[in-house]
Protein backbone atom coordinates (compact mmCIF):
# COMPACT_ATOMS: atom_id res chain seq x y z
CA UNK A 1 0.00 0.00 0.00
CA UNK A 2 1.39 3.63 -0.20
CA UNK A 3 1.87 6.17 1.80
CA UNK A 4 -0.57 8.16 0.15
CA UNK A 5 -3.40 5.69 0.52
CA UNK A 6 -2.50 5.12 4.19
CA UNK A 7 -2.54 8.62 5.46
CA UNK A 8 -5.67 8.86 3.32
CA UNK A 9 -6.83 5.98 5.15
CA UNK A 10 -5.78 7.96 8.62
CA UNK A 11 -7.93 11.02 8.31
CA UNK A 12 -10.52 8.95 6.80
CA UNK A 13 -10.97 7.26 10.23
CA UNK A 14 -9.82 10.23 12.31
CA UNK A 15 -13.19 12.09 10.71
CA UNK A 16 -15.26 9.54 11.79
CA UNK A 17 -14.25 9.45 14.87
CA UNK A 18 -14.85 12.42 15.49
CA UNK A 19 -18.38 12.31 14.22
CA UNK A 20 -19.20 9.73 16.62
CA UNK A 21 -17.89 11.58 19.42
CA UNK A 22 -20.11 14.28 18.52
CA UNK A 23 -23.45 12.18 17.75
CA UNK A 24 -22.64 10.52 21.31
CA UNK A 25 -22.75 14.07 22.68
CA UNK A 26 -25.97 14.79 21.09
CA UNK A 27 -27.75 11.83 22.18
CA UNK A 28 -26.72 12.07 25.57
CA UNK A 29 -27.98 15.84 24.94
CA UNK A 30 -31.53 14.75 24.21
CA UNK A 31 -31.83 12.10 27.12
CA UNK A 32 -33.31 14.88 29.33
CA UNK A 33 -35.56 16.61 26.85
CA UNK A 34 -36.63 13.32 25.81
CA UNK A 35 -37.87 12.20 29.47
CA UNK A 36 -39.13 15.40 30.19
CA UNK A 37 -41.47 14.82 27.21
CA UNK A 38 -42.38 11.35 28.10
CA UNK A 39 -43.59 12.74 31.72
CA UNK A 40 -45.60 15.44 30.19
CA UNK A 41 -50.12 15.04 29.02
CA UNK A 42 -51.62 17.78 27.20
CA UNK A 43 -55.56 18.51 28.48
CA UNK A 44 -58.06 19.91 25.91
CA UNK A 45 -58.92 23.21 28.12
CA UNK A 46 -62.66 21.99 29.54
CA UNK A 47 -61.59 19.07 30.46
CA UNK A 48 -60.47 17.23 33.79
CA UNK A 49 -57.50 15.32 34.27
CA UNK A 50 -57.83 11.36 34.93
CA UNK A 51 -57.62 9.97 38.93
CA UNK A 52 -54.33 8.77 37.44
CA UNK A 53 -52.57 11.81 36.44
CA UNK A 54 -53.83 13.74 39.54
CA UNK A 55 -51.68 11.33 41.08
CA UNK A 56 -48.59 11.92 39.43
CA UNK A 57 -48.94 9.48 36.87
CA UNK A 58 -50.13 9.24 33.36
CA UNK A 59 -51.70 6.78 31.06
CA UNK A 60 -48.68 4.85 30.73
CA UNK A 61 -47.40 4.48 34.48
CA UNK A 62 -51.11 2.74 34.96
CA UNK A 63 -51.19 0.34 32.67
CA UNK A 64 -51.16 2.07 28.82
CA UNK A 65 -54.26 2.44 27.18
CA UNK A 66 -55.95 5.75 25.51
CA UNK A 67 -56.98 8.92 28.06
CA UNK A 68 -60.34 9.76 28.51
CA UNK A 69 -61.59 12.75 30.16
CA UNK A 70 -63.95 11.89 33.51
CA UNK A 71 -67.46 13.31 33.91
CA UNK A 72 -69.32 14.94 36.55
CA UNK A 73 -71.53 13.08 38.31
CA UNK A 74 -75.09 14.24 36.06
CA UNK A 75 -73.09 12.52 32.87
CA UNK A 76 -72.03 15.89 31.34
CA UNK A 77 -68.46 17.09 30.56
CA UNK A 78 -66.07 17.66 33.18
CA UNK A 79 -65.84 20.98 35.31
CA UNK A 80 -63.10 23.15 33.69
CA UNK A 81 -59.99 23.18 35.94
CA UNK A 82 -58.73 25.97 34.39
CA UNK A 83 -61.78 27.90 33.91
CA UNK A 84 -62.19 31.66 34.57
CA UNK A 85 -62.08 32.58 37.95
CA UNK A 86 -63.45 36.06 37.47
CA UNK A 87 -60.53 38.12 38.76
CA UNK A 88 -58.61 38.94 35.06
CA UNK A 89 -59.20 39.00 31.83
CA UNK A 90 -58.28 35.77 30.10
CA UNK A 91 -57.78 34.30 26.90
CA UNK A 92 -56.93 30.77 26.88
CA UNK A 93 -57.35 29.96 22.88
CA UNK A 94 -59.90 28.15 22.37
CA UNK A 95 -60.57 26.19 18.96
CA UNK A 96 -62.26 29.74 17.03
CA UNK A 97 -62.27 33.36 18.08
CA UNK A 98 -64.73 33.77 15.74
CA UNK A 99 -67.43 35.37 17.54
CA UNK A 100 -70.68 33.59 15.81
CA UNK A 101 -68.97 30.20 17.32
CA UNK A 102 -67.58 30.56 20.42
CA UNK A 103 -70.88 32.75 21.33
CA UNK A 104 -69.27 36.31 22.63
CA UNK A 105 -68.98 39.20 20.82
CA UNK A 106 -65.12 39.68 21.47
CA UNK A 107 -64.35 36.39 20.66
CA UNK A 108 -63.67 34.65 24.43
CA UNK A 109 -65.85 32.99 26.64
CA UNK A 110 -65.39 32.45 29.90
CA UNK A 111 -68.08 30.24 31.36
CA UNK A 112 -68.35 26.81 29.61
CA UNK A 113 -65.02 26.89 28.17
CA UNK A 114 -64.82 23.96 26.02
CA UNK A 115 -66.58 24.83 22.81
CA UNK A 116 -66.19 20.99 21.85
CA UNK A 117 -68.60 19.97 24.65
CA UNK A 118 -70.76 22.96 24.78
CA UNK A 119 -71.45 24.24 21.26
CA UNK A 120 -74.55 26.18 21.85
CA UNK A 121 -74.16 27.86 25.24
CA UNK A 122 -71.79 30.36 26.22
CA UNK A 123 -70.73 32.69 29.81
CA UNK A 124 -69.76 36.00 28.34
CA UNK A 125 -68.03 38.24 30.74
CA UNK A 126 -67.66 41.79 30.23
CA UNK A 127 -69.68 44.99 31.42
CA UNK A 128 -72.82 47.05 30.16
CA UNK A 129 -74.33 50.52 31.18
CA UNK A 130 -77.86 50.07 29.37
CA UNK A 131 -79.88 49.20 32.62
CA UNK A 132 -81.76 46.00 33.14
CA UNK A 133 -82.22 42.60 31.09
CA UNK A 134 -86.33 42.70 30.81
CA UNK A 135 -87.15 45.77 28.20
CA UNK A 136 -87.23 44.77 24.74
CA UNK A 137 -84.61 47.99 23.82
CA UNK A 138 -82.28 46.13 26.30
CA UNK A 139 -82.52 42.65 24.71
CA UNK A 140 -80.66 44.26 21.86
CA UNK A 141 -77.44 45.42 20.96
CA UNK A 142 -77.10 48.92 21.44
CA UNK A 143 -72.83 49.54 20.31
CA UNK A 144 -72.84 47.00 17.92
CA UNK A 145 -71.88 44.38 20.02
CA UNK A 146 -68.54 46.15 20.74
CA UNK A 147 -68.09 44.83 24.01
CA UNK A 148 -66.77 41.68 26.35
CA UNK A 149 -64.17 41.66 29.29
CA UNK A 150 -61.51 40.96 26.50
CA UNK A 151 -62.71 44.35 24.12
CA UNK A 152 -61.32 47.83 24.05
CA UNK A 153 -64.89 48.58 25.74
CA UNK A 154 -64.76 46.17 28.52
CA UNK A 155 -66.95 48.26 30.44
CA UNK A 156 -69.23 48.35 27.66
CA UNK A 157 -69.96 51.98 28.13
CA UNK A 158 -73.33 52.59 25.68
CA UNK A 159 -74.25 48.51 25.51
CA UNK A 160 -76.69 46.60 26.88
CA UNK A 161 -76.25 42.59 28.34
CA UNK A 162 -76.81 41.57 24.62
CA UNK A 163 -73.94 43.24 23.37
CA UNK A 164 -71.29 40.69 25.43
CA UNK A 165 -73.37 37.70 23.10
CA UNK A 166 -71.98 37.05 19.63
CA UNK A 167 -73.57 36.99 16.20
CA UNK A 168 -76.68 34.44 15.62
CA UNK A 169 -76.68 34.23 19.37
CA UNK A 170 -78.81 35.63 22.32
CA UNK A 171 -78.84 36.10 25.80
CA UNK A 172 -80.53 33.62 27.33
CA UNK A 173 -83.76 34.12 27.89
CA UNK A 174 -84.31 31.87 30.76
CA UNK A 175 -84.12 28.66 32.46
CA UNK A 176 -85.94 26.68 29.84
CA UNK A 177 -83.80 28.55 26.71
CA UNK A 178 -80.31 27.13 29.18
CA UNK A 179 -81.97 23.81 29.07
CA UNK A 180 -82.45 23.63 25.71
CA UNK A 181 -78.70 24.82 24.45
CA UNK A 182 -77.04 23.01 27.49
CA UNK A 183 -76.49 19.12 26.52
CA UNK A 184 -76.86 18.29 30.09
CA UNK A 185 -80.30 20.65 30.12
CA UNK A 186 -78.22 22.31 33.31
CA UNK A 187 -75.60 24.56 33.98
CA UNK A 188 -73.08 22.60 36.74
CA UNK A 189 -69.95 22.48 34.79
CA UNK A 190 -70.50 26.42 33.94
CA UNK A 191 -67.18 27.44 35.98
CA UNK A 192 -64.23 25.73 38.49
CA UNK A 193 -65.45 25.21 41.91
CA UNK A 194 -63.13 28.30 43.25
CA UNK A 195 -64.19 30.29 40.29
CA UNK A 196 -65.90 33.97 41.10
CA UNK A 197 -68.24 34.49 38.26
CA UNK A 198 -71.91 34.70 38.10
CA UNK A 199 -73.86 34.67 34.33
CA UNK A 200 -77.55 35.84 34.21
CA UNK A 201 -80.37 35.02 32.02
CA UNK A 202 -82.55 38.04 30.61
CA UNK A 203 -85.55 37.11 33.74
CA UNK A 204 -86.49 38.24 36.75
CA UNK A 205 -88.91 36.26 39.33
CA UNK A 206 -92.01 36.96 41.44
CA UNK A 207 -91.49 38.46 44.97
CA UNK A 208 -92.23 34.81 46.24
CA UNK A 209 -89.44 33.80 44.15
CA UNK A 210 -90.62 32.09 40.95
CA UNK A 211 -89.14 32.75 37.38
CA UNK A 212 -91.17 33.34 35.06
CA UNK A 213 -90.36 35.05 31.53
CA UNK A 214 -92.65 37.93 32.46
CA UNK A 215 -91.42 41.91 32.34
CA UNK A 216 -93.21 42.22 35.24
CA UNK A 217 -91.21 39.64 37.03
CA UNK A 218 -88.44 41.82 38.30
CA UNK A 219 -87.41 40.46 41.44
CA UNK A 220 -83.20 39.11 41.65
CA UNK A 221 -81.19 38.34 39.35
CA UNK A 222 -80.83 34.83 38.05
CA UNK A 223 -78.26 32.53 36.23
CA UNK A 224 -75.26 30.23 36.85
CA UNK A 225 -71.88 30.82 38.23
CA UNK A 226 -69.83 30.16 41.65
CA UNK A 227 -70.93 30.16 44.83
CA UNK A 228 -68.92 32.39 46.00
CA UNK A 229 -71.11 34.99 44.47
CA UNK A 230 -74.86 35.03 45.39
CA UNK A 231 -77.07 32.87 47.20
CA UNK A 232 -78.44 29.23 45.83
CA UNK A 233 -81.28 29.30 43.64
CA UNK A 234 -85.03 28.62 44.65
CA UNK A 235 -86.44 24.98 42.86
CA UNK A 236 -88.89 27.35 41.46
CA UNK A 237 -86.24 28.33 38.85
CA UNK A 238 -84.97 25.31 37.44
CA UNK A 239 -82.24 24.43 35.92
CA UNK A 240 -80.49 27.68 37.02
CA UNK A 241 -78.33 27.73 40.09
CA UNK A 242 -77.45 30.96 41.52
CA UNK A 243 -79.01 33.83 42.13
CA UNK A 244 -78.75 37.77 43.50
CA UNK A 245 -80.42 39.88 45.56
CA UNK A 246 -79.75 43.78 45.67
CA UNK A 247 -77.64 43.15 49.03
CA UNK A 248 -75.76 40.39 47.13
CA UNK A 249 -74.75 42.64 44.58
CA UNK A 250 -73.73 45.19 46.77
CA UNK A 251 -71.38 42.60 48.08
CA UNK A 252 -69.92 42.39 44.67
CA UNK A 253 -69.53 46.23 44.53
CA UNK A 254 -69.18 45.27 40.72
CA UNK A 255 -73.32 44.64 40.20
CA UNK A 256 -75.47 47.33 40.00
CA UNK A 257 -78.79 47.08 41.07
CA UNK A 258 -80.03 50.45 42.16
CA UNK A 259 -80.86 51.26 45.47
CA UNK A 260 -82.45 49.54 48.37
CA UNK A 261 -86.06 50.49 46.99
CA UNK A 262 -84.89 48.30 44.43
CA UNK A 263 -84.91 45.60 46.14
CA UNK A 264 -87.62 43.66 43.82
CA UNK A 265 -86.85 45.10 40.51
CA UNK A 266 -82.90 43.85 40.79
CA UNK A 267 -83.56 42.66 36.90
CA UNK A 268 -85.15 45.97 35.59
CA UNK A 269 -82.26 48.38 36.63
CA UNK A 270 -79.30 45.89 36.75
CA UNK A 271 -76.33 47.53 34.90
CA UNK A 272 -72.30 46.51 35.23
CA UNK A 273 -69.64 48.61 33.98
CA UNK A 274 -67.09 46.60 35.03
CA UNK A 275 -65.64 43.55 32.76
CA UNK A 276 -65.07 41.37 36.44
CA UNK A 277 -67.18 38.76 38.44
CA UNK A 278 -69.00 37.48 34.81
CA UNK A 279 -71.54 38.64 32.72
CA UNK A 280 -74.18 37.05 30.60
CA UNK A 281 -75.37 33.98 29.55
CA UNK A 282 -75.85 33.54 25.52
CA UNK A 283 -77.19 30.70 23.48
CA UNK A 284 -76.99 29.91 20.09
CA UNK A 285 -80.11 31.04 17.71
Amino acid sequence: MSRVSTASSQKVGSRAGAAGVRLAKIRLGLLPVTAAMLGCSVHSIGLAATADEAAGMDASDSGGGQETSSADGLGGPAVDANAYTGDERVDLAPMSTDPSIVGCSDGTREGFRDITNWPSIAGCAGGWTSQGLLRPAVREPKCLRLAGNNSPNSEGLGCSASDLCGPTWHACLDGPDVANHSPTGGCESIVSPDAKAFFVVMTGASPQGVCYHDPSATNDLHGCGSMSIGQSESSECPPLTRRMSFADCVATGVWQCGTADDSLREAEVVSKPDPSLGGVLCCKD
